[in-house]
């Protein structure tokens, strides 16, 4: 699991799996508030890319979701205030354009496993 923290306060869990067979990773997260999927677990991505967590910070509240990233991909974000946004992801994960407020951070399950996640809003405008 990744736990997914909002200034020392849990906000939500991605729940991880590695098939003992072929060793992929599966993900499902988890929310405070949000009734669970009816499909728990084991949705798949393609062989090429990785699963990654895209947290979006604002002053108020962390939201976050597990999706399958690699270099060059485009993805679509809807923040809960409506704005959408497209990312190209570079060749070191990292999310283009920088769009400013509310932050977005883009980090890999594999790099963060049984760990925590500081997403908070104070942690990254304090740097």
């Amino acid at each position: 699991m990744v736990n997914i923290n909002r200034d020392n306060y849990l906000q939500g869990v991605v729940d991880v799996w590695r098939c003992r067979k072929c060793k992929r990773l599966y993900c499902d997260d988890k929310r405070y508030g949000e009734p669970l999927k009816p499909e728990v677990g084991f949705a798949s991505i393609p062989d090429d890319e990785k699963w990654g967590i895209l947290t979006c910070t604002s002053a108020k509240e962390v939201s976050m979701n597990s999706l399958g990233v690699k270099p060059g991909k485009k993805i679509q974000h809807t923040c809960k205030g409506g704005v959408e946004y497209e990312f190209a992801i570079g060749p070191d994960y990292s999310l283009s354009p920088d769009v400013g407020q509310p932050i977005h951070r883009l980090y890999l399950v594999e790099d963060h496993m049984n760990s925590n996640i500081e997403a908070g809003y104070y942690k990254f405008t304090m740097r």
